[in-house]
């Protein structure tokens, strides 16, 4: 080996940085000042926000919806198929839903279940009194210094959402920046989830309020199950809707027409003119004709309104909403804890940059 390869390895050999067990523990010792004084501060801290934050309450409600099979008589083959990962949903005409059980926990999660959940009356019982659930959020935002410093802006804010659309030629909906605040904190409060093995869905909402908490489960699987028994019966409810208004219809012809035979007979009872014969059976073809009409949409009309409680779907409730008698959060000696370790990593990395600085230097 050359003269040169050795100079070389040496100085290798002397830029590779040794670490020891024992430097970490001696480093680890060095900063134990800084390290207890920012656990410390970060100890505090952690006690003032713990301490802050509001308990919260989780209510839950679970349901079993029904699923309705519309493959018309696949219903078996169409789940052996799934099983291949064949789909024949369209085989035979068949209808599906389209919106299937795991997607009805983002019906909760839209604009208009919010809009619809904030005017909904609620019992709270921290203020003793019944209030919207619009109110009761206002009020814990004004108790809080956040809400406090978002409110001051809110005025502005609203004024300026006024006027982007003051004739609503969008024919958008429209919402504040206070809504749009209120609305996110529902959708943070309020949510559902849905068990694929068992078909089970469960609403949680997690509140400030035990009976608030209890109530807006409630109200949020009311809403779930109004909206999805109006998306099932839209078609067969429509369909009434049109029959009763044709039945409407022929009634008042089928009257007309009774009322004018009738009164025909009476002015003609002793002609025997063939004339007034021919009139006359013209006239009871009308009569028969309307109420034929009459009988047969009064049918249909009987028969589309046994077809909206066919279609309307049944939702069992297995565990109705309860008051939580115990909060669910927050955890505060795991919040004290975690803001503790994390001020003993602060203090050991601001010693460790010192101490790094200090030797570049020299």
């Amino acid at each position: 080996m050359s003269g040169t390869e050795i100079i070389k390895k040496k100085d290798n050999e002397s830029d590779e940085i040794e670490i020891r067990l024992s430097d970490i523990v001696q480093f680890l010792k060095d900063s134990r000042r800084s390290s207890f004084l920012w656990a410390f501060i970060l100890l505090i801290i952690g006690i003032i926000y713990a301490v802050s934050k509001p308990n919260q309450y989780s209510a839950q409600v679970t349901v079993l919806p029904e699923f309705q099979s519309r493959d018309g008589g696949f219903g078996g083959l169409s789940s052996l198929a799934g099983l291949a990962g064949i789909d024949i949903g369209g085989v035979g005409g068949s209808s599906v839903d389209a919106i299937r059980p795991d997607m009805y926990p983002d019906v909760l999660q839209n604009v208009p279940f919010a809009l619809h959940i904030l005017q909904q009356p609620v019992y709270s019982q921290l203020s003793g009194k019944e209030t919207t659930l619009q109110t009761f959020f206002e009020e814990q935002n004004q108790q809080s210094w956040l809400g406090k410093l978002i409110g001051s802006n809110d005025k502005e804010n609203d004024k300026d959402a006024q006027i982007l659309d003051p004739k609503n030629n969008s024919k958008a909906l429209k919402i504040t920046k206070e809504q749009e605040i209120l609305i996110n904190l529902v959708h943070q409060s309020v949510s559902a989830s849905f068990d694929k093995k068992t078909g089970i869905i469960t609403v949680t909402a997690v509140l400030s309020d035990p009976v608030v908490a209890a109530t807006v489960a409630r109200l949020s699987l009311e809403y779930l199950t109004n909206y999805m028994t109006s998306y099932r019966t839209e078609k067969a409810r429509n369909q009434v809707r049109f029959l009763t208004r044709q039945v409407e219809e022929a009634k008042i012809r089928y009257q007309k027409a009774e009322y004018t035979i009738s009164n025909y007979r009476d002015q003609n009872r002793s002609v025997y003119l063939n004339t007034a014969k021919i009139e006359e059976q013209r006239l009871q073809g009308d009569f028969l004709l309307t109420q034929t009409v009459f009988n047969d949409l009064s049918k249909q009309l009987e028969q589309a309104k046994i077809k909206v409680s066919e279609e309307a779907p049944v939702f069992k409730i297995l565990e109705p909403a309860r008051i939580p008698l115990k909060k669910s959060a927050p955890k505060r000696s795991l919040i004290i804890v975690e803001f503790t370790i994390v001020g003993l990593i602060i203090g050991i990395c601001i010693y460790g940059i010192r101490q790094f600085i200090f030797n570049s230097s020299h």
